[in-house]
């Protein structure tokens, strides 16, 4: 009797551990062949269909549950073996190379947060598509120079926006530029964002009103600690991150102001993408008229970069403004003895 459940027991084991052994490899994206498998085991190819037929059945009860994303294990004529059929919910060959290429041209993250990422998004496709992603990205992936603070943020991006989500207070130790020592805040996180090669962190210092929010950059947070204390943002000045990525130019906020310009440069469509609250408005000659809603002084990065193909025109204020810098610009270069 005793010999009879040890037996019992070592097949069961030696099930288990097929079973789970043939879920890997076609985890993996590998092709299952029945013949290959059973010599590998030493059992028939019937055993191997009926464990076969048995992740079937546990994938599509998990799926009728919505506890698996794969529907079905299918047999593939052209590789004479069996291949883990995926739904939408995972990622195609050519999504997976289109985020590797955005995540590499970020910098953002450090080489081995990086590393991480490729290499899990990479395991989404088959073997042959993950080698050709591999090798595309190959030149990239080994050239890749993150930011220079080249530190892992994933945590802390997860951290913050808990605290965005759940209005938990945020004290941090910030280290401004230039700066010696770190300054310490105490936050009403609002927002998460990233733009130009850096993740920004959205908030509102504690008894500084609602005007507007202020920008830190995640890198330059030294230390943080998501309190237990809530905080509420009046309804009217809740904050909307796409309201403030249309307005907003290389993450400096300020207030809101309406600009207007003329512009003749070679790309009018380049424009319109990078200012999305742009219109225009009229035309003068070879000149479009534009009218764009921005926040802060950002723009004002953004309109130097444009050269002589751009004019400001409203408000008067801020067209001064932007000719007093040019001519401070002109006398940098007056200055030099040639």
């Amino acid at each position: 009797m005793y010999r009879r459940r040890e037996i019992d027991e070592k097949d069961a084991y030696a099930k288990v551990y097929r079973i789970l052994s043939l879920y890997d490899s076609l985890n993996k994206g590998y092709s299952v062949n029945k013949k290959q498998v059973a010599t590998i085991f030493s059992v028939s190819e019937k055993t191997i269909q009926r464990d076969i037929d048995d992740l079937r059945a546990y994938l599509e009860e998990g799926a009728i549950r919505g506890k698996s994303d794969i529907t079905s294990i299918d047999y593939d004529r052209s590789k004479k073996g069996y291949l883990l059929s995926r739904n939408g919910a995972w990622l195609t060959q050519e999504e997976v190379l289109a985020i590797a290429k955005i995540l590499l041209e970020s910098k953002a993250f450090s080489k081995l947060e990086l590393s991480s990422l490729l290499n899990k998004i990479s395991a989404h496709c088959t073997i042959e598509t993950r080698k050709h992603v591999t090798e595309v990205i190959l030149n990239e992936r080994f050239h890749y120079l993150p930011v220079s603070h080249n530190k892992p943020l994933l945590k802390t991006i997860w951290d913050i926006s808990l605290a965005v989500r759940e209005h938990f207070q945020l004290e941090i130790a910030y280290l401004k530029p230039g700066a010696q020592s770190p300054v310490s805040r105490i936050l009403e996180p609002c927002g998460l964002m990233f733009s130009d090669y850096y993740f920004y962190l959205i908030a509102y210092i504690e008894g500084n009103g609602y005007d507007f929010p202020v920008v830190y950059r995640l890198d330059r947070i030294q230390s943080y600690q998501v309190t237990k204390k809530h905080f509420r943002i009046p309804e009217a000045n809740r904050f909307e991150e796409g309201e403030f990525r249309k307005r907003v130019q290389f993450m400096r906020a300020g207030s809101i102001m309406k600009i207007t310009f003329r512009f003749w440069g070679p790309s009018l469509e380049a424009v319109l993408d990078r200012l999305p609250t742009a219109k225009v408005i009229g035309r003068e000659g070879n000149k479009d008229i534009v009218e764009a809603e921005v926040f802060g002084k950002g723009i004002i990065m953004w309109i130097l970069s444009q050269a002589e193909f751009l004019e400001v025109l409203k408000p008067e204020g801020f067209r001064q403004e932007i000719k007093g810098i040019l001519l401070r610009m002109l006398e940098n270069y007056e200055s030099l003895n040639c």
